[in-house]
């Protein structure tokens, strides 16, 4: 489970469930999620996680992540996540 608190917006989520519920309720889709507090693990989870639920709604669109690393950009790559734009 992820333990860090993450905003998007003026929204704060706790967990990629609250993210789901976000997009399950708004038509919102030009934001960027801000990764930059989570450890490395906890990212790579979120924004899968996330991916996916955002792909269900919006599958030609992309979500924006901003990141700290490259590192994270090349352990993502080891996903097939393709609606994911670094910021």
């Amino acid at each position: 489970m992820i333990n860090e608190i993450f905003c998007m917006l003026n929204l704060t989520f706790k967990t990629s469930e609250d993210f789901k519920n976000y997009i399950n309720t708004t038509n919102e889709r030009d934001f960027a999620v801000d990764v930059t507090s989570m450890n490395i693990f906890d990212s790579l989870k979120f924004m899968v996680m996330s991916s996916a639920y955002f792909y269900q709604k919006y599958p030609e669109e992309k979500l924006k992540c901003k990141i700290k690393s490259n590192d994270i950009r090349s352990l993502i790559s080891a996903f097939e996540v393709k609606n994911l734009e670094f910021v």
